[in-house]
């Protein structure tokens, strides 16, 4: 087993030639524009069956305390946990948080292989706080409560998935079957943001305006409920040379003041909807946030994809353009035996938000 902290580190070929047939976003290419610009520690590990990325990341507990159910028995819970600030090491890319970042030609993770790791990065990090998501914990080749003993399951936030009629050619179409409560809530969008123009910004001008971007991103990451380590919007003059995933952004203009953004990456007919921005002193008034969710739809449509991955957002408000949720459960390792003695009990508690899916759909349930 290999572990680097660096993209130089790695036998780059080697690690690439893993992803030939598979995703892009695991080519060290695409990792390094990261490892570039943010200031994460990113860890690349090599095991026998394939490679797996993740980075070290700051959770403040006041985020993990929102994903505490509502009960009085755990209100203390909360005000302990607001108190801590947890580093951890993330067995994936938490700016991309709905695509693998680990890839195994055979079997999986071995226990041997999970422990090394663990005490790899205990040893050379002092972590001993492990995230492992979904398609992480699938990788593992062992029964979980072995030798090794992970917290309980807990549901994170759902990946939005909205699926595509291929014979739809326009909006137009997708509006053609939706209810007239939804057809008439797009109306409403597009006619609050007719002053609003939208265009794509080429990417020999996203430089110019990367402060602006930054400013507008930190808007709507600063708000989430929960988010890990912001995102340095200079990597998107890289991202936009990486030909590969059709990366693009979108730019919504008042006369010339740019007052929100949305980004997108495009790949094997999947579209990929990105980070946004918003200011939100313009956002009721202008429905910025319900036009960007349409207009993607729109770019999808145009793009001939098969399906929009909207991210792990705002699940009801985006369920009523037709996403729905996959679900997604993790699971973390604590590397004490007397933190995991106080906190598993309380993991179990860990949930998102209540929520009501909607359906715009016809004639469909």
């Amino acid at each position: 087993m290999e572990i680097g902290s660096s993209v130089n580190s790695l036998n780059e070929k080697k690690w690439d030639s893993k992803f030939e047939d598979t995703s892009p976003f695991l080519k060290t290419r695409f990792l390094k524009i990261f490892e570039n610009y943010n200031s994460i520690t990113p860890i690349y590990i090599t095991t026998k069956n394939g490679n797996i990325y993740g980075h070290l990341i700051k959770i403040d507990g006041s985020k993990i305390a929102n994903y505490l159910t509502n009960n009085r028995r755990i209100s203390f819970k909360k005000i302990l946990f607001k108190k801590i600030k947890f580093q951890f090491f993330c067995f994936g890319n938490t700016y991309l948080s709905n695509v693998p970042s680990c890839n195994f030609e055979n079997e999986g993770v071995s226990e041997l292989e999970l422990e090394t790791i663990f005490s790899t990065l205990k040893k050379k990090y002092k972590v001993k706080f492990f995230l492992l998501p979904d398609y992480f914990l699938k990788s593992l080749s062992f029964e979980k409560e072995k030798k090794i003993k992970l917290s309980p399951n807990f549901e994170i936030d759902p990946d939005m998935v909205m699926e595509l009629n291929n014979q739809w050619n326009s909006l137009e179409d997708y509006k053609k079957e939706i209810s007239s409560k939804y057809k008439k809530r797009i109306r409403r969008v597009y006619n609050k943001s007719k002053d609003v123009v939208v265009k794509e910004i080429k990417k020999n001008d996203i430089k110019a305006v990367v402060p602006k971007l930054q400013t507008l991103y930190n808007n709507v990451h600063n708000k989430s409920s929960f988010s890990g380590p912001a995102l340095n919007i200079r990597c998107y003059e890289d991202l936009a040379n990486y030909s590969i995933i059709n990366f693009c952004v979108h730019g919504y203009y008042l006369k010339d003041d740019l007052i929100g953004f949305s980004s997108e990456f495009y790949f094997e007919k999947t579209l990929y909807s990105y980070f946004i921005g918003l200011d939100y002193s313009y956002n009721i008034k202008y429905s910025l946030y319900n036009r960007i969710l349409y207009d993607s739809i729109s770019n999808g449509i145009e793009k001939k994809a098969s399906k929009i991955v909207y991210g792990r957002t705002a699940s009801e408000f985006k369920s009523t353009i037709g996403a729905v949720p996959l679900e997604s459960k993790s699971a973390v390792f604590i590397d004490s035996k007397i933190l995991r003695f106080v906190l598993y009990p309380i993991i179990k508690y860990l949930s998102p938000k209540k929520w009501e899916q909607r359906n715009p759909f016809k004639n469909k349930g």
